[in-house]
């Protein structure tokens, strides 16, 4: 099987896990493609084109011209970046590997929530600003508290462990998933709601005001998914009316954000810089995650 990396060079991925690939006799060539016909011309004769992060040349119109190809992979989780329709009428396969990256995200969400809780952010500017004062702007608990998460994959799932601890009543929200609720039923009783799903073009815009408005008075809201799920002047209303207490947003709509967006001066907003899948494991977990999966596809279309 031939494989192609069309986002970086022989040195954008660790040797290691390259040799890896090319020990279990799969022809693997690596080039930064950032144009259709540079992945065009690079992929014609491949049988999986692979990928990390958004390409802007892999698109419907390269698959068109590739009649060869027989899989896309992108590492990592969410399929938003790829052409999946176009794929999909091609009888091309895709493929990705939230599990390298699910742990770290999971940790990142249950990070935020709890900074969010505990107001961490706003009590280490008073203190370093030299306020040392009274608990005035915490207002949640954890412990014995409802969180929902909407979306129910390997990420929600790590997160429902992970807070297991501390006694919450954890519900979930996935068409796909067993023992699902109605999202309106678990924005009602959610203490805490925490975003994992993909987007889609029905998730696109999903956290609008007329959900906000189904959460509880005084709700925290948590997004590690991707940002165009909430919509963010809708949130940004809500937030400033005093019906939601707060947000905590790993990723937003436009990344990075412009300067004038007003999330960014919101101080019931946290932010971080859509890191949530970043840690001292990061490498080993991506990358070999990312080689298993050249080789298990190459086993997978017995080529």
């Amino acid at each position: 099987m031939k494989t192609v990396l069309i986002s970086g060079g022989e040195d954008a991925v660790p040797a290691p896990y390259l040799q890896e690939i090319r020990d279990a006799g799969i022809e693997l060539e690596c080039k930064a493609c950032t144009t259709e016909d540079e992945v065009v011309e690079f992929s014609r004769d491949a049988d999986l084109i692979w990928m990390f992060g958004p390409n802007r040349g892999l698109t419907p119109g390269a698959l068109e011209r590739l009649p060869k190809c027989k899989g896309i992979f992108r590492s990592g989780s969410g399929l938003d970046a790829l052409p999946v329709e176009a794929a999909q009428k091609r009888g091309i396969r895709v493929y990705n590997t939230p599990e390298s990256i699910a742990e770290s995200v999971a940790e990142h969400a249950v990070a935020l929530l709890f900074a969010l809780v505990r107001q961490i952010p706003y009590y280490d500017a008073s203190v370093k600003a030299g306020k040392w004062g009274a608990a005035t702007h915490i207002r949640w608990h954890i412990s014995g508290r409802t969180l929902g998460l909407v979306g129910y994959g390997r990420i929600a799932r790590a997160v429902e462990q992970m807070v297991k601890g501390f006694r919450m009543e954890v519900i979930h929200f996935d068409p796909m998933a067993p023992d699902s609720i109605p999202l309106d039923e678990l924005l009602a009783r959610s203490d805490y709601v925490s975003l994992h799903c993909p987007l889609t073009p029905e998730t696109r815009g999903l956290f609008n005001a007329d959900k906000f408005k189904l959460m509880k008075q005084n709700a925290l809201l948590v997004n590690t998914s991707r940002g165009a799920v909430i919509n963010e002047k809708d949130l940004l209303e809500a937030l400033e009316s005093g019906h939601l207490g707060g947000a905590a947003l790993d990723v937003l709509t436009d990344e990075p954000p412009a300067a004038d967006n007003p999330l960014l001066r919101c101080d019931k907003v946290i932010l971080s810089p859509h890191l949530a899948a970043f840690s001292a494991d990061f490498s080993k977990n991506f990358w070999s995650c990312s080689a298993k999966k050249v080789i298990a596809v190459r086993d997978e279309l017995k080529l």
